[in-house]
């Protein structure tokens, strides 16, 4: 009930979700199971397999698609409700990169949809978007910043598209 994905959702059972470079299945289940289409993207086939074989297991397979690719590629296909972001998705991207790939999620994103961007702590960030970078690059949008777990290391960012 704690997840920033689970209070994020919570007005919303319904929609399309993108779920980017996350190592574990749980989101994607989550999200699904609670009525979500769900599209995992993701650089490693294998973090793609665990998505697909639990998702499968779960009888949620219609509900969740797998896509090997990394987020300079990948476009959306229909309008998102959400995008959950850990921080393997925006790795290595140098800032123009990143601001073009938040440029497009957040085009194609639906009026009260949320981004949800899990940051690594300063010093412990290599080639990451900072919080102060992604404050600039969500003006306009409602910004909440949860802070970090025991260990210090993540903080998730969250953006709600105010309706026009």
């Amino acid at each position: 009930a704690d997840h920033a994905a689970v209070r994020a959702m919570a007005q919303t059972s319904e929609g399309r979700v993108l779920v980017a470079g996350a190592t574990e299945e749980g989101s994607a289940l989550y999200l699904a199971a609670n009525g979500c289409q769900v599209t995992a993207v993701h650089r490693e086939t294998q973090a793609l397999e665990r998505v697909r074989v639990a998702a499968n297991e779960a009888g949620l397979a219609e509900r969740v698609r797998a896509v090997a690719t990394d987020l300079t590629t990948w476009k959306p296909d229909a309008p998102l409700t959400a995008v959950i972001c850990a921080p393997a998705a925006l790795a290595g991207l140098n800032m123009k990169d990143r601001r073009r790939v938040i440029e497009v999620l957040q085009s194609a994103t639906a009026e009260g949809g949320v981004h949800l961007m899990q940051t690594v702590a300063a010093g412990k960030r290599r080639k990451m978007p900072s919080l102060d970078e992604l404050r600039k690059r969500y003006r306009g949008w409602l910004v909440t910043v949860d802070e970090p777990g025991a260990d210090g290391s993540v903080n998730t960012f969250m953006a709600r598209k105010e309706i026009a």
